[in-house]
């Protein structure tokens, strides 16, 4: 079908803007001794590189080769080998034993090693990939999980999760002896530095107060005994943003209608808003329509398989009268939820039962209605994550 080879082009374009290699080689320049990021200049002879997060990879792999490297460590979810680099596997999106060891490796270096700079490249999934705390494995473990699931934003767990970690929030580059410059690849609505990955090595704007009010929220009040306070100033840390969705719609999608790179609330009423952009369409006259985020899912008791993505598609679906529309939902990570999927699409020739598919948004079973139609999306771990996309446009039957 005509609109499947749309999805495809959609898909395969917004993954190619989401390499950070490619943004790396239009904004980064590295010429011997010398890194210039955004025309700031840093000397360097002895570089410590650390690269934590879904992208750290190929953001380690452009650097590896170019600098003079005293020790490189990269934190990644999936093992990779890199010549030159020691490669540490941690857990997400609940920390794990790899990622206390992550960060007692990362603790250890900024302390011992001999450098005269700090190359620290982040990015999506660095909150649990990293960590040092003074909860138990058992006790950090659980409360990710219920943290995951409580409905709160990213940007709220993030806070707790500072006012947790011994190395988050500005913590990590109190560590350093020299200066840290940190080039991050952001999938938090609004790139606030101190919440992409905790904002290890950024101030941090948020308190322990903040952090005691999510938890009470959301019923989590016992674990207050666990929080510190953060680093409000930092005098030895510059912060540089690669990438972010928005870069990749402007990029890549001039000629859509972008109507944010902000998009939060409930997965299935943003799928009900997208709904109401395609039955308006007859009068007003949309076509195309791009945006990106990151809306929130609320689980409560077992979940089918499922994600964001999927409860978009499907309130999508429960919302639409028109038929000549087509709606994608991509997770750039290549993972939504729990599925082994990285999105779906619903266009006018996908038929359910309306009681089946609001269903499955109960039972938070999207993936698990959508395969069986033909409408999941699978890309594989991408090693990259500037969030969610969405696109709305026209599509001949």
């Amino acid at each position: 079908m005509r609109e499947e080879g749309t999805i495809g082009e959609l898909v395969n374009k917004v993954l190619r803007l989401s390499d950070p290699r490619y943004w790396l080689a239009r904004k980064v320049e590295v010429r011997g001794r010398k890194i210039t990021v955004e025309g700031r200049s840093y000397e360097t002879s002895r570089t410590l590189l650390i690269a934590v997060g879904k992208a750290s990879v190929p953001m380690a792999e452009y650097f590896l080769n170019k600098v003079p490297l005293v020790r490189a460590i990269v934190v990644t979810p999936v093992f990779v080998s890199l010549q030159g680099a020691e490669v540490i596997v941690a857990e997400h999106p609940v920390p794990g034993e790899g990622s206390l060891r992550a960060g007692e490796v990362v603790v250890e270096a900024l302390k011992k090693e001999d450098y005269d700079l700090v190359l620290f490249l982040l990015s999506g999934g660095s909150s649990s990939l990293l960590e040092l705390t003074d909860m138990s494995l058992e006790e950090l473990r659980t409360l990710n999980e219920k943290l995951v699931k409580s409905g709160l934003s990213i940007n709220e767990i993030n806070t707790v999760r500072k006012h947790l970690s011994r190395i988050k929030g500005g913590q990590l580059a109190k560590l350093s002896k020299s200066r840290v410059i940190t080039i991050a690849v952001s999938d938090v609505p609004g790139n606030d530095p101190s919440t992409i990955g905790s904002g290890p090595t950024v101030p941090d704007t948020t308190t322990v107060e903040d952090a005691k009010e999510a938890l009470k929220r959301v019923g989590l009040g016992g674990y207050e005994k666990y929080l510190r306070e953060t680093p409000k100033e930092i005098d030895n840390s510059d912060f540089f943003l690669l990438l972010d969705a928005m870069t990749v719609l402007k990029e890549g999608f001039s000629d859509w209608l972008v109507l944010t790179s902000e998009a939060r609330g409930e997965a299935k009423s943003l799928g009900l808003f997208l709904a109401s952009i395609a039955n308006s369409s007859p009068s007003t006259g949309l076509s195309k329509v791009a945006l990106a985020g990151e809306p929130e899912v609320r689980v409560e008791g077992k979940a089918g398989k499922g994600g964001r993505n999927g409860e978009v598609c499907l309130g999508y679906y429960s919302g639409r009268r028109v038929k000549d529309f087509a709606l994608l939902a991509l997770a750039s990570d290549g993972l939504d939820g729990n599925s082994e999927y990285a999105g779906c699409y619903v266009d006018g020739e996908l038929y359910l039962d309306k009681g089946e598919a609001l269903s499955a948004l109960e039972l938070h079973d999207s993936y698990g209605l959508l395969e069986r139609y033909g409408r999941a999306i699978r890309t594989g771990f991408t090693f990259t994550n500037v969030n969610n996309f969405y696109f709305l446009f026209r599509h001949s039957r």
